[in-house]
């Protein structure tokens, strides 16, 4: 297999929170935090902080990681392109630092499952929801105009967690995505899914911490 690059975005400011991936978390930042996480994926030959951002240029050169400078505004798939771009031949790792559950033990079986088989180009993780799910009024995954059927007889619907996607860099750049046409499937459980995206949220996950630190570090 291909070496693997791990990218990890980062902004000073973003749509979720006034300091972006600086916001705290415990003792540090999302991003410091993801950083840590990072070193302990025992996959990838090496990892960059992709960032317009240059107060996060000043903490990854104190960490002693490796930058790519991007413009400050971009669409994501121009992101994903360009970032490829700079990769040619390698599969690329990219890991959000709005997924702070998301543990190295996990993300190393997630990587070891897909380097187990050649039958996709690309991985994603998923969390199964086994919820009785509407789209414009209709039932999606029951039949709401029948009895209705418990929740352990639904067909469960596979929404994509956002913490981390697997795919070659020609792959991003064919289709200008993190997703490939054949990607593997891989389940996580319910805090290993959790991505903050509001401050009520670093709050209130704020309390799963300590119980995430006796279980994954």
């Amino acid at each position: 297999m291909k070496k693997i690059i791990a990218i990890i975005p980062a902004l000073e400011k973003n749509k979720y929170f006034k300091k972006g991936d600086l916001e705290r978390w415990g003792d540090t930042t999302l991003l410091e935090w993801k950083i840590f996480q990072a070193k302990k994926i025992k996959f990838i030959k090496e990892f960059y902080v992709s960032t317009p951002s240059e107060k996060i240029v000043k903490i990854c050169k104190k960490l002693g990681v490796k930058i790519i400078k991007r413009k400050k505004e971009m669409k994501l798939h121009n992101l994903y392109t360009e970032t490829a771009k700079k990769f040619a031949d390698t599969y690329i790792l990219w890991l959000n630092p709005t997924s702070p559950f998301l543990s190295p033990k996990i993300i190393n079986k997630f990587i070891d499952s897909f380097k187990k088989t050649k039958k996709y180009n690309s991985a994603i993780l998923i969390k199964k929801e086994k919820e009785y799910f509407f789209y414009k009024k209709k039932s999606i995954n029951f039949n709401s105009l029948r009895t209705v059927i418990s929740r352990n007889q639904i067909l469960p619907l596979e929404k994509v967690s956002n913490g981390a996607y697997l795919t070659t860099a020609a792959n991003i750049i064919k289709n200008k995505s993190l997703i490939g046409d054949k990607p593997l499937f891989y389940p996580i459980d319910w805090l290993s899914s959790l991505e903050i995206k509001t401050l009520d949220e670093v709050d209130s996950f704020k309390a799963l911490f300590e119980h995430y630190l006796k279980n994954e570090i």
